[in-house]
């Protein structure tokens, strides 16, 4: 074992492998890369190993410690809370994003997750930075690699989304970057500073910025297609149209998109349509290489955090379906900007002197028509609204006339709490009825009552994984949940939200540093990757952490 660890534990995994655990170290990595790949399903590595090169993924992988069954432990499955939970270390119930968007009962509307009105936008005339993270109830791990240096640290993260990076970034992050899609500038928040720095600015005001010239560019395959044998063929009914075109099929032409696409045009979202191709993902490449060089990340002795979230792969999933040609391609071309982001942390901040940890948001369902059409698995399209209408229609008649539905989607139903005060109605009461009546519909597999679980403990199977989601203030009276591969989204393309292990089921990695190269078959959550890095760097969890870290060999 290598004498900078002054102590070791000898374990003996789940995984029935002998392991070695450094508790306390002399040395740290100068950097924690954290990665996090919108929408990505465990398997799509294996499925499309064959096509990735040897400085990507498969480095990640041969190199680095895997872990073969990691899950997420609550469910909703989506980016906003996957995103919180990754780096606090937690569940919605500790954290508070509970949703993307939820409805909030003090403000008696629905709110996003990351919207802050209090906070102007830095870096465009637009209202696209008023964000800020007010709403994560506990410390992550950014603000725990802040604390630990007494804030000499470094913490920054970039996505083209906002709350991809408003998230992982914490509450005293140097800065956190986002995509404005009005003008395809780099935005912040005025929560971060008043003022971007001069080589941000810099890269917005140039003449020939590389996000204007890929909007110009066409989508076209990396390899031959007759290599894309992990996909279905190009042309198939389950994937949406790209603007401007009457197939979807390659290549696709982001100029053409743009002209046609007089939706965007209206709406001030012009650069909104790079996010859905391979570009929006380069795009994040090149400035989380910039915040390296610019930054100087990893130049110290005090640990700098970059958050890098890749979401163009969200896009892809929810336009194409992972059975798609266009989604293998995204991940051939992600693979490539992995090694390239590989390739700067080796030449600027050195090998073996940061760690990288890479998983997902959330997975994503199969394409419901796809599953009957070419799986015989009985699996449909609903609309929250229809289900809306007729639990409506139900508590009406059993409660007399009113609107007992403040907010419903994908069955997570939040009730009127003032009409139902009003009427002298009991809340559970009502949420039974309500539960009732989402079981009455045919396309919903269980239902469960919020006051259930206020007074109940529930630690297995889909109450297990709503009851880690569940916050009290924030969640909705009932969840209905539907069966499965039953999707609340349209006829084209797939979505994510359930409790099912295709929503559930991601990709853990860990590499670099002292990790020694392996894997791990023991069930581990998405929840114990804050612990394991705080561990490696030898300071406090997040505060509404309560899952251990992942005993992973270090050299």
């Amino acid at each position: 074992m290598n004498v900078k660890k002054l102590l070791a534990t000898t374990v003996l995994s789940l995984g029935s492998t002998l392991s070695t655990f450094a508790q306390f170290t002399e040395d740290k990595p100068k950097a924690v890369v954290g990665i996090i790949v919108d929408q990505m399903k465990y398997d799509y590595i294996s499925r499309y190993w064959d096509n990735f090169g040897e400085d990507g993924f498969k480095k990640l992988v041969n190199d680095g410690y895997t872990v073969r069954n990691g899950q997420y432990n609550y469910a909703p499955t989506v980016t906003g809370p996957g995103h919180a939970s990754v780096y606090a270390g937690t569940s919605p119930a500790y954290h508070s994003i509970v949703n993307n968007h939820f409805w909030d009962r003090e403000m008696g509307k629905t709110v996003y997750c990351v919207d802050d009105k209090r906070y102007q936008t830095v870096g465009s005339d637009s209202k696209n930075g008023q964000k800020s993270p007010y709403r994560l109830a506990v410390t992550n791990l950014s603000d725990e690699i802040k604390w630990a240096s007494n804030f000499r640290s470094k913490v920054i993260a970039v996505s083209i989304k906002d709350r991809s990076a408003v998230l992982p970034a914490g509450h005293k992050a140097d800065a956190a970057y986002w995509l404005d899609e009005k003008n395809g500038n780099w935005i912040t928040s005025s929560f971060y500073t008043e003022k971007l720095p001069e080589w941000v600015t810099a890269l917005n005001e140039g003449k020939k910025r590389p996000i204007d010239e890929y909007m110009k560019s066409d989508w076209t395959l990396s390899l031959p297609i007759e290599k894309y044998t992990a996909s279905t063929e190009d042309d198939t009914p389950y994937e949406s149209l790209f603007p401007g075109m009457q197939t979807p099929t390659f290549p696709y032409s982001i100029k053409k998109a743009v002209a046609a696409d007089r939706v965007r045009a209206k709406t001030g979202k012009k650069y909104d349509i790079i996010k859905g191709t391979p570009y929006g993902n380069t795009i994040v490449t090149e400035m989380a290489m910039s915040i390296i060089d610019n930054e100087n990340i990893g130049q110290d002795n005090f640990t700098d955090l970059l958050a890098v979230s890749y979401s163009s792969t969200d896009y892809a999933g929810h336009a194409y379906g992972p059975q798609a040609i266009e989604v293998e391609d995204m991940y051939i071309k992600l693979d490539q900007e992995i090694a390239n982001l590989i390739n700067h942390l080796d030449e600027k901040v050195g090998k073996g002197q940061y760690v990288i940890f890479l998983t997902a948001d959330h997975a994503g369902a199969q394409n419901a028509a796809f599953m009957r059409e070419r799986m015989n698995f009985e699996a449909k399209n609903i609309k929250s609204k229809e289900d809306t209408e007729y639990i409506e229609k139900a508590l009406n008649a059993r409660f007399g006339e009113g609107k007992y539905v403040s907010s419903n989607y994908s069955g997570q139903l939040y009730l009127n709490r003032a009409l139902i005060k009003e009427k002298g109605l009991e809340l559970e009461e009502v949420q039974k009825a309500t539960a009732e009546a989402f079981m009455e519909m045919p396309q919903y597999a269980h239902a469960l009552l919020g006051k259930d679980l206020e007074r109940n403990e529930y630690t297995q199977g889909y109450k297990g994984l709503i009851y880690n989601a569940f916050n009290p203030r924030f969640s909705p009276d009932v969840f209905g949940v539907l069966r499965s591969h039953y999707v609340d989204y349209g006829p084209t393309g797939t979505t994510h939200f359930s409790p099912y292990k295709y929503d559930t089921h991601v990709p853990i990695l860990f590499y670099g540093w002292d990790i020694q190269a392996g894997e791990t078959h023991a069930p581990h959550t998405i929840t114990e990757i804050a612990p394991t890095i705080c561990s490696f760097l030898n300071m406090n969890y997040p505060s509404g952490c309560y899952s251990n870290p992942i005993l992973i060999p270090l050299k």
